[in-house]
């Protein structure tokens, strides 16, 4: 009995100095990849959502990009919609919102999801080469009952313009012909 008291003594110790501690969200929207590098200059990057099982009604998210290298085309509900066979209100802000930002609305209307997948393609035009950082600005995930769900968000996503150069397969005696 005493070591029982003992070892609740120290789990309230413990509890106690962990006062300020926040446990990590399991749950997140997140740009995929992180690091994108499009082999064109019109090219989609996805927004994805990592549900941890919880069952979400709705979801709203802002992010930001640098305007003066790339354009906003379009924002499309991406599987975790379209997949379902569930209604859906999917509503792109692009027209509204100023140049660099992009966000995006959308419910599913007759009930809820708890998949991981892509919530939102966004189609994009790069003006160049260089490299934009994706920062989230706003991310609002509520549930059944439209109550927040505490959703987190990734960080350091970047989009990196940087197209291939396309290259043909050669041979050996092909190469020497060109040097002749």
């Amino acid at each position: 009995m005493r070591r029982f008291f003992c070892l609740l003594a120290v789990l309230m110790a413990a509890v106690i100095s962990l006062g300020d501690f926040t446990p990590a969200v399991a749950q997140e929207i997140f740009v995929d990849p992180s690091i994108s590098i499009p082999n064109d200059f019109i090219f989609t990057v996805d927004i994805a959502i990592d549900c941890a099982g919880l069952a979400v009604k709705g979801v709203e998210v802002v992010l930001a990009f640098d305007s003066s290298l790339l354009h906003l085309d379009a924002i499309t509900p991406g599987p975790w919609y379209t997949g379902t066979g569930l209604d859906y209100f999917f509503f792109d802000h692009s027209d509204v919102d100023p140049a660099g930002t992009i966000h995006f609305a959308s419910s599913i209307l007759d009930g809820t999801n708890d998949q991981s997948l892509t919530i939102a393609v966004c189609h994009f035009t790069a003006y160049g080469f260089g490299s934009t950082p994706v920062t989230f600005q706003d991310v609002d995930v509520r549930g059944f009952d439209n109550m927040d769900l505490g959703f987190g968000h990734s960080t350091g996503d970047l989009i990196q313009i940087d197209p291939a150069v396309p290259a043909t397969a050669t041979t050996f005696g092909g190469v020497k012909v060109l040097f002749r």
